[in-house]
């Protein structure tokens, strides 16, 4: 059940409806019902999974709260770690792994038929903060297995997230809650915000994006525009989907971690990831960048961590050795500039050097996006290739398939993000301005519908 789909506009307003009906003490069990249907709706075996890493780290913080001898605490940790990163290895890894040794070793690897779940990325780094954080000290474990569970399978952000803390996310839950108009018209907002980034944005995007990125040998004018089309595809995305996860929670009087912050305004790579995908950055700060020493013990060392932590983050979003680059090359761009801010050449204080900031950073983060989309090393080494060989413009357009209607069309939209980023956090707007605006992107969603758009999945549903 995509969130573009009718059929979750359906169960959106049915769960918000049953959760507020229900009285206090009931919510929990509502929310845990309506978020494995969402889950089940995907596969039902593979829910079941769902609910077995649950058990696992739910007794796993039972024996933190209640042991204290620190071999049996680290034989508790261990032991729920084990089973995390064990099943996320074995349904997103194991082929991968299997078929670089085999490749290494000069031999072939027939794949396994191992289907990834919806969401083991997003949800497993939410159950092993749990844990960390239980062995730290830091919460207190949550004895109520429903509860647990529930903070593991919340229905708006199960899929691609947030990542989601129990420290902030657990008392929410529990709190008791009552319905109010901010927590609606601020919900709604979201909701709506998202649903126009990804139907009418990203959605649009991605038809030349894939033309050109499945083409056998596009011209270098194609990839180029195709390029800057997919830093905006992929932002509109899954910024969109964050939006409608933090809105389907508001609508819940649950407030979610707020995703993205206009990241390609960002002057610098360290800015850049302050603002992309902020919940994946504050867990790899936590539990690899700051356990690795961090900035606190020497240049050396800070630089094994960021590249660690970047390397990590590749392998996160995909088993894929182009993932693998993509991750490297970022933590490249932040290291030279860390190094450079020790040097001492600072951020530009001019307006003229503000903007070449950007402008670079920009285009430096969009360059390492073609790793991303393309389907291979090997495709994206041909990308680059092509990228960097003489231009043929009509040639290019062609590829793309942008006729003059679509130019005009995606300038329009392309125009109206930063409104878009104004109306789903920007501070509270009248009712009826809310109105206006859900007709015009239920408007302008099904005139692109109706022109071939379709509608794309999720992207970051792949991780």
């Amino acid at each position: 059940m995509s969130f573009d789909s009718a059929a979750y506009l359906l169960f959106l307003p049915a769960a918000v409806l049953l959760h507020w009906l229900c009285t206090h003490r009931g919510r929990w069990a509502v929310l845990l019902s309506a978020s494995l249907f969402f889950y089940a709706s995907w596969s039902v075996p593979l829910t079941g999974l769902l609910l077995a890493e649950a058990g696992a780290v739910w007794l796993s913080g039972l024996a933190l709260g209640r042991w204290r001898h620190p071999v049996l605490r680290r034989l508790a940790l261990g032991l729920a770690l084990t089973v995390c990163f064990g099943l996320l290895g074995y349904f997103k890894y194991f082929n991968f792994l299997a078929g670089s040794m085999s490749a290494l070793l000069g031999g072939t690897w027939d794949a396994w038929d191992i289907i990834l779940p919806v969401g083991c990325s997003f949800y497993t780094f939410q159950a092993v903060s749990y844990v960390i954080d239980a062995y730290r000290g830091r919460l207190e474990p949550e004895r109520h297995p429903g509860y647990l569970t529930l903070y593991l399978a919340f229905f708006p952000q199960l899929v691609a997230g947030p990542i989601e803390r129990a420290g902030d996310l657990l008392p929410q839950l529990r709190a008791e809650r009552r319905p109010c108009r901010e927590d609606g018209v601020a919900g709604l907002r979201l909701v709506l915000s998202g649903f126009f980034r990804k139907v009418v944005i990203a959605d649009f995007c991605g038809r030349f994006v894939t033309a050109v990125y499945s083409a056998p040998a596009p011209d270098g004018s194609a990839v180029f525009l195709a390029t800057l089309l997919f830093a905006v595809q992929i932002y509109c995305d899954f910024a969109g989907y964050s939006e409608i996860a933090a809105g389907s929670a508001r609508l819940l009087g649950v407030r979610l971690l707020r995703n993205f912050h206009r990241p390609y305004l960002a002057r610098g790579f360290r800015d850049f990831w302050r603002r992309w995908h902020v919940s994946l950055g504050r867990w790899f700060t936590d539990y690899v960048y700051i356990p690795l020493g961090g900035s606190r013990k020497g240049l050396g060392r800070q630089l094994l961590a960021v590249f660690a932590v970047f390397a990590l983050s590749g392998l996160w979003h995909g088993a894929e050795w182009s993932f693998a680059v993509w991750g490297l090359l970022h933590g490249l761009l932040f290291a030279g500039e860390l190094l450079a801010r020790r040097a001492g050449i600072g951020p530009a204080r001019s307006r003229a050097g503000k903007g070449l900031e950007l402008a670079l950073t920009f285009a430096a983060v969009s360059l390492c996006w073609i790793f991303f989309r393309a389907d291979s090393l090997g495709h994206a080494a041909l990308l680059l290739g092509r990228l960097f060989s003489p231009w043929d413009l009509p040639a290019g357009l062609a590829c793309l398939g942008l006729t003059a209607m679509d130019a005009v069309r995606l300038a329009l939209t392309l125009t109206l993000l930063p409104a878009v980023d104004r109306l789903g956090w920007g501070e509270e707007r009248p009712q009826d301005m809310t109105l206006v605006y859900f007709l015009l992107s239920v408007a302008a969603a099904w005139l692109i519908r109706l022109d071939g758009g379709g509608a794309g999945t999720f992207i970051y549903f792949q991780f």
